[in-house]
Formats: structure tokens, sequence, C-alpha cells
């Protein structure tokens, strides 16, 4: 059933000619439980293997340092009413730090801006963006911004690069230590990590490429803004993760995710879009509610997407990056093909059509 799926979207000229793009290794997991299937550039089982390869996901890291956030919350190691300043005490005179919540930073409703005011001073290589941005320009970056006045939702790199760190300090660890320690290890994801994490040494990292095939670096982070992009994984952890989002009554992280679940911005009410920690949220013409996350580097493309009634979900993943094309040509109507635009399409499949 799931590998129709894939055998009829990849029946398209579009579709084929840019899965088969040279170097291009697209994989694509779909879950309808309990069947499950993982599609690599033309074969498809199972699972991917024992060398399965280790990709860059982008910003569905922010979801894991979202759950990290639920997890130590459970905990009771902090809130996420916890004023900046409550975890940095030294802040307690500035009036950002003193008025913005964790939950604030978890659902972009800070008013932080997309990237710090201070990051094009340390790009050194504009491939590789955030490689020279560490913890001094981060506190630097907090300690000049003001009191936040609109609190509507604005998407924010900066904001849950600084929600990591603050985690990870106040556990007195490295974020790779801490979103392994707290999410990796209990979803048994084995060969999962941020940036060169000894989980991920001894895999395979693919090289990656821009949108036109050209060969670019791989992004590397600092804890000050990991916790927006930093990790990288396989596609059987994320199996195992998307996994988790839809059964979480069955894990010990069961609780902290269904905290990450629920909606606590409504973004635009009236169309039931809103977002959890960093999980974003909309309803389907069914009444049903689909969560999703993407991510991308220069050279990194990928997707998650599940729908808990249905018992429905897939991860895209490619080492392909997305042009700024790529990403406008959908909103007019052109079939331009992109991660993005396949998730679309399998997000049509799996929620909306098995409806009927």
């Amino acid at each position: 059933m799931l590998d129709n799926v894939m055998a009829e979207l990849m029946s398209r000229q579009s579709i084929r000619r840019w899965a088969n793009r040279p170097m291009h290794r697209l994989t694509v997991g779909l879950i309808r439980r309990p069947e499950r299937t993982v599609w690599t550039n033309g074969t498809s089982g199972e699972g991917c293997g024992a060398a399965e390869p280790v990709y860059e996901i982008g910003s569905i890291t922010k979801t894991m340092t979202g759950l990290l956030l639920a997890s130590g919350e459970r905990d009771g190691l902090w809130s996420r009413s916890d004023r900046l300043s409550a975890l940095v005490p030294e802040w307690q005179g500035n009036p950002f730090a003193a008025g913005t919540t964790l939950l604030d930073l978890a659902t972009h409703t800070s008013g932080l801006p997309a990237v710090p005011g201070n990051m094009k001073a340390a790009v050194t290589d504009r491939l590789n963006p955030y490689a020279n941005y560490g913890e001094n320009r981060l506190v630097e970056a907090v300690l000049s911004e003001k009191a936040a006045g609109n609190r509507k939702h604005r998407y924010s790199n900066y904001g849950f690069g600084l929600l990591g760190w603050l985690l990870a300090r106040r556990l007195g660890k490295s974020l790779d230590e801490a979103l392994a320690e707290r999410v990796f290890v209990p979803l048994g994801m084995t060969h999962t990590g941020t940036g060169a994490s000894p989980r991920t040494s001894g895999t395979l990292l693919l090289p990656v490429f821009h949108a036109q095939g050209k060969p670019v670096p791989h992004w590397d982070f600092h804890d000050a803004t990991g916790g927006a992009g930093a990790v990288r994984s396989t596609m059987a952890d994320m199996m195992r993760y998307a996994d988790a989002m839809l059964n979480y009554s069955e894990h010990a992280l069961g609780p902290a995710i269904e905290q990450c679940l629920r909606e606590h911005y409504a973004i635009m009410p009236g169309r039931g879009i809103g977002i959890g920690f960093a999980w974003m949220r909309y309803k389907e013409k069914d009444g049903t509610v689909t969560h999703w996350h993407n991510g991308g580097t220069y050279g990194s493309s990928s997707f998650v997407a599940f729908n808990r009634e249905k018992q429905s979900g897939f991860v895209v993943l490619s080492n392909y990056g997305s042009s700024a094309w790529s990403q406008i040509a959908p909103m007019i109507g052109l079939p331009t093909m992109s991660v993005d635009r396949l998730a679309s399409l399998l997000s049509k499949k799996l929620f909306q059509e098995a409806a009927r």
C-alpha cells in the first residue's frame, strides 16, 4: 500500500527527474500503522540497512529543542513560564530577558528577529554562516535587546538557538549531551547528534549540494545557535522520532511529547493554524490535526509530518538544498520540485485522500 504511494509519485516526470539528479540521495520514510516503508532513490523496504547515511536535518532540530524544554519541565528543572533572567541571573537588569519566557522562545513569540543583530559581523564564510557565532556574541546580542512589544508569531532561528543554549547551560552540559540524555537516548535514536557528535562518528555523512547541484560545505554550529538547526540524523532514527510522535503513550517521554504537540499559540485561529513547542499544526478539512516541520541548510532539505488521528506520517531527507525559487514557485502555482513540494504531495496522499 505505502509502496504504491511512492510509485505513483515517481511516475511523474518532474519528480523523477529531480530525484535522480547527480549525487542526489533522496530518502522517504512512510508510516501508516502498522505498515511502514523506506524508499531511497527507487528502492523500498522495511529499513535502510546498517550502513545508512547521516543527513543534516536543519530546523527540524527545533522540535527536539522543544522536547528538551518539555522533558526538563516534566522533571521540575524549569518551567515554560520562567523568564530568561531566571536561568541567567546576571541578566536580571535586562528588560528583554526579564520580560521574555521560555515559552515565548519555543513558540516564536519572543519578538526576536530571524538572526541576531550582530550575526553579520561573525560570518567569514557565507556558505557556512553560523560557524563563528559563539556564546560571547549571543550574550552580547541578548543584552542589546529591548523589551519585546509585539508578541505575535515571528519565526526566529535566534530564539531557538538561545533556547537550546539556556537549557543546556542550566543542565551544565553541552547541547549535544543534553539532547542525547533527554531526547535521543530515551527515543532509541542511536545515530543522531549535533555537528561532530560522537554519536554520528563512524557513519557516512553525506556530501551536500545546493539546488543547482554544486557541492557546498556542511553547516557548523556552536551551542549558541545549535538549538535552531545543528542536528544530524539517519532515516532510521527519524522514523523512530516520527513514530514516537504518533504513539507517544508508548514512550517514557510521552507526557513531554504530548505537551510539545499541544497548541500553545494560535497563529491563524480561523484556519486552524497554530504552534506547539516548535511543531506547526493545522486542522485538516475532516477536523483531524496534522503536525509538521521542515528544515534546510544550503545543501540539505528535510520534512517531517504526521497525523495522529490517521496514525500516518512521513519523513523526507535530501542532500540537496532548496532554492528561493523552489520555495516561491508552489505559491504561485508552478510545479517546481523541492522537498517541500514533495511533502505537500505526500500530505495529500496520506492525510487528505485517506479520509475519503
